[in-house]
């Protein structure tokens, strides 16, 4: 679902949850109470409200009201909530997030301070380059160590499926696997849609955010 701005996870929704992932114009998109860090391919996971000046790759909110973000280009982002709205966090994850296992520490972390178990929360994957257009290299290769998120290229060279890598990490910190809901497509094939770091060499980038309720609030209303 999409506003031509933002899309939208079935998911999230559903528990009452206000959210979007990015589109080509998103960056411009004005949201409310937000909190942004500066991302540095990084694993930390900070709770907001915080500074544009605060180095991470996540974050969460407990505060009603209040929104985190994360902005990317090719990168993968992830929006989590508990399915009983205790907390959302918004998490950034590009090859080296990903190889460093970001998404596990996302739900550890924010399992932790949320007082939740892992089964508890509903995570969406948003739009981000897809196998289909993601060639890495050896070094690469080494870091993810996991062949099955890897498919052979050119000589000395992959194909990277960042979905599947942050999947399988999120159901191995214990995220049940029906509570994992993909939105959007790869952002090196759509330009009309998406901006892609790859693609143009540009410095834009979308946003993606997640908003606590600012109250209770039933799901499905």
């Amino acid at each position: 679902m999409s506003d031509g701005v933002f899309e939208r996870c079935p998911a999230l929704s559903e528990l009452g949850i206000e959210h979007g992932f990015g589109e080509i114009d998103s960056d411009r998109a004005q949201v409310a109470s937000l909190s942004l860090a500066r991302q540095v391919h990084g694993t930390a996971l900070v709770e907001a409200p915080v500074l544009e000046e605060v180095e991470a790759d996540a974050l969460y909110t407990a505060e009603p009201g209040a929104a985190v973000g994360v902005r990317t280009a090719d990168c993968v982002p992830l929006l989590i909530a508990d399915g009983g709205l205790r907390g959302v966090a918004a998490v950034h994850a590009g090859w080296r997030g990903s190889a460093a296992r970001m998404a596990e520490t996302a739900v550890a972390g924010l399992c932790s301070a949320l007082h939740v178990m892992p089964d508890a929360l509903v995570v969406a994957i948003g739009p981000h380059i897809g196998p289909c257009c993601y060639e890495v290299d050896e070094p690469v290769r080494q870091a993810v160590r996991d062949d099955r998120v890897l498919a052979p290229g050119r000589p000395g060279h992959y194909q990277l499926d960042l979905f599947e890598l942050n999947r399988r990490q999120l159901v191995r910190s214990g995220v049940s696997g029906d509570r994992i809901q993909r939105v959007g497509e790869c952002t090196h094939c759509h330009p009309d849609r998406y901006a892609s770091y790859r693609r143009d060499g540009s410095g834009r980038r979308m946003l993606h955010w997640i908003r606590m309720p600012p109250g209770p609030v039933a799901p499905g209303a």
